[in-house]
């Protein structure tokens, strides 16, 4: 009889326990993946495959938010001479397919690590769009900063 108390006690305790811990954490994980889900990256897709066209242009880098769109260019060899151009032209090229939104363009490194890393977050699904528009700001800010 005793053995069988013990068991009983056992079983409830373990009862308890494990069925009291997840409560909440998923509510909120499953809603920030939605609203993960939702941040369309088309425009930035657009971007990457256009910049991507240009001669001196050997890779891209873009995250977008709504019709803003922030490109990173990675331009090497012989053409890092002529950087300011290559920016201008992309950006002239970006801005006539986009219009309605704002374009930035850059070849610093400090912004392709910023960027490549807020595009890694939304295929993981591991940002909301408050967050992201957070942090595009900082880009921005970087940006505007001449990093």
């Amino acid at each position: 009889m005793n053995m069988k108390k013990s068991f009983i006690f056992l079983f409830i305790f373990l009862l308890l326990n494990l069925g009291g811990c997840d409560t909440g954490q998923k509510t909120f994980e499953a809603q920030s993946a939605d609203d993960a889900s939702e941040i369309s990256q088309k425009v930035a897709e657009d971007a990457e495959k256009t910049v991507k066209e240009l001669d001196r242009v050997d890779d891209a880098t873009a995250v977008s938010n709504k019709k803003d769109v922030y490109v990173h260019l990675d331009v090497r060899g012989f053409d890092r001479f002529f950087l300011k151009d290559i920016r201008k032209e992309a950006k002239d090229k970006l801005e006539a397919e986009n219009p309605d939104g704002t374009v930035e363009v850059s070849t610093d490194k400090k912004i392709e690590l910023e960027l490549t890393e807020l595009k890694q977050k939304l295929s993981d699904q591991e940002i909301t769009r408050k967050q992201l528009e957070d942090d595009l700001k900082k880009v921005d800010k970087d940006l505007k900063a001449g990093v």
